[in-house]
């Protein structure tokens, strides 16, 4: 990449400039970044105000010595142009317009491959996304999970790590015992063959009416869970027979979102592990005993401050790990799988793309993976996001405060997408839905405004398609590229900040993925559409 090219030649400079400092901390956070105006250069840095907080002086000053000593090393002038001092002590650099050129050749040879990078090589990462409940339909809380979920698996594919997406079913737990329960009691295989998830739902909803008034229900459901549990066969035969339909549903719903996953390891492949991690952890005097149930505390394993102390909201509440009554929990099953990805595929990271609202559970988590010494400090990444709402601004919900299924969302998305063009309604619809999610950022909420996200002229999923097929258009017409391309004849500001706008391809994609922000990569192409959009219709 040109950045790293720059930051290398800045290495050099700073060493010479600086040969009794430790360079460890000159590198600390210093940075090379794209300017967002372009009379400040193709690059900019910082190097020189963050020295000058460290050595206490002037930082156009450091500048200024940075900029000499850079000037000096030999072919710096075959990568950039040349280089400025701008106040309050940033150092500006436009490439050379070998370096442009030679950049632009390489996006006509390398193609689909051009901002690649072997930065990934030999490298794994897991990463968690999407995880449905098993008999219930995928609803608007799953969105941002799959679709940002699936985006870093391509991102980081394209940075050539091994990458391996895993779909975490809710496949198992002690609401299986209530629909079991539901079934046997009050089920009908003809309404059930013809919209399983829905009439699934419906025996649940049921089950839950019913036990507000029979108390005894939920003694039964705790029964028929134990039942499948130990493995009884009628139970486990309805199980497998609700998964296979869930997955069915679910598929639908991942092949209209282009979603795919390496792996659905769901709770239920990891039950026959959970005994031991609670044994290890009480074995290692990570857990113990409170009141019948096991229990990891944190504030004595960590050291950090108790209930009531003024550095409170340092500590952490207790995880439990196994209830009373020797059943497990959550926290088990996840702790199990972190143990698991680790023994099969030794990964570097592993990425959970879950909703903000369980930050304090996987801190949880998280502490206890390393209490029990399952990876290193920095092998686990919550990455965050915000809620859905509606285009009021609240929650998206139905008339009766329940989740929208996601089936019905997407639908709602290619009825307003029809009313632009039928024929590709589908695409443009799905389009604005993902593109939605992706545009914004990561940790804000998101509203679901129709108008915006399908306005043709606005930074949305339309306008990008639509500049495409634009593009597609004018190569269809032009048949094939000539063999030789004399790029000298790109001389006008338009032509230069398109130029401008493709090589930085590569270095995007590696922010976006160091970030894990996609709305870096959605920006970025809305910028570019811009400039060729101006340029098409500004050019004869």
């Amino acid at each position: 990449m040109l950045k790293s090219k720059i930051e290398n030649y800045l290495k050099k400079a700073i060493h010479k400039m600086l040969t009794n400092v430790d360079l460890t901390r000159t590198n600390a956070d210093w940075k090379v970044f794209i300017p967002e105006q372009e009379q400040f250069g193709h690059y900019s840095t910082n190097v020189a105000l963050k020295l000058a907080k460290i050595l206490k002086r002037n930082p156009i000053q450091i500048a200024e010595e940075i900029k000499s000593h850079l000037e000096k090393q030999p072919n710096i002038f075959g990568l950039i142009k040349e280089a400025r001092v701008a106040p309050p002590g940033f150092i500006n650099f436009w490439l050379s317009k070998k370096t442009l050129v030679n950049e632009l050749k390489q996006v006509i040879k390398k193609d689909k491959n051009y901002g690649r990078s072997n930065i990934g090589k030999n490298k794994t990462i897991v990463i968690d996304y999407s995880a449905p409940n098993i008999a219930k339909p995928m609803n608007v809380g799953h969105l941002r999970s799959t679709i940002i979920g699936q985006t870093l698996v391509n991102l980081f594919r394209f940075q050539n790590y091994r990458v391996i997406g895993d779909n975490h079913l809710g496949d198992w737990g002690t609401q299986f015992g209530a629909l079991l329960l539901a079934y046997k009691k009050w089920g009908n295989k003809k309404q059930f063959e013809k919209n399983p998830i829905d009439y699934l739902v419906k025996l649940y909803v049921r089950f839950h009416k019913a036990s507000d008034k029979n108390h005894n229900l939920l003694a039964a459901a705790r029964e028929e869970t134990k039942k499948l549990q130990l493995g009884d066969k009628e139970n486990l035969k309805l199980w497998r027979l609700f998964t296979k339909e869930s997955l069915k549903d679910f598929n639908k719903i991942y092949k209209r979102l282009g979603i795919k996953f390496d792996y659905a390891l769901g709770e239920s492949f990891y039950q026959p592990m959970l005994k031991a991690v609670v044994q290890e952890a009480l074995k290692k005097g990570i857990a113990k005993i409170d009141d019948g149930a096991v229990k990891i505390f944190f504030n004595e394993l960590l050291k950090l401050p108790a209930r009531g102390d003024s550095r409170a909201s340092a500590s952490l509440p207790p995880l439990v790990i196994q209830k009373s009554d020797g059943s497990y929990l959550y926290s088990t099953t996840d702790l199990a799988t972190i143990k698991y990805r680790l023994k099969k595929w030794r990964p570097e990271k592993i990425l959970y793309v879950v909703a903000n609202e369980q930050t304090l559970y996987f801190e949880q988590v998280f502490n206890a993976a390393l209490l029990l010494n399952y990876g290193s400090k920095n092998l686990l990444e919550h990455i965050k996001f915000g809620m859905i709402l509606g285009e009021t601004g609240k929650k998206m919900s139905t008339r009766r405060g329940q989740f929208i299924k996601l089936e019905a969302l997407l639908d709602k998305a290619v009825s307003e997408a029809a009313k632009i063009n039928k024929k590709v309604a589908e695409s443009v619809g799905i389009g604005a839905v993902k593109y939605r999610i992706l545009s914004q950022e990561r940790l804000n909420d998101i509203v679901f405004d129709w108008k915006q996200m399908l306005n043709l002229k606005g930074n949305s999923s339309p306008y990008l398609q639509y500049t495409y097929a634009r593009l597609k258009s004018v190569l269809n017409k032009a048949r094939t590229l000539p063999k030789k391309i004399d790029f000298s004849l790109l001389e006008k500001d338009s032509e230069k900040s398109i130029m401008r706008q493709i090589i930085y391809f590569p270095d995007i994609i590696s922010r976006a993925v160091a970030l894990r922000e996609t709305n870096i990569l959605t920006d970025y192409l809305f910028k570019l559409a811009n400039l060729l959009n101006n340029f098409y219709e500004s050019e004869p």
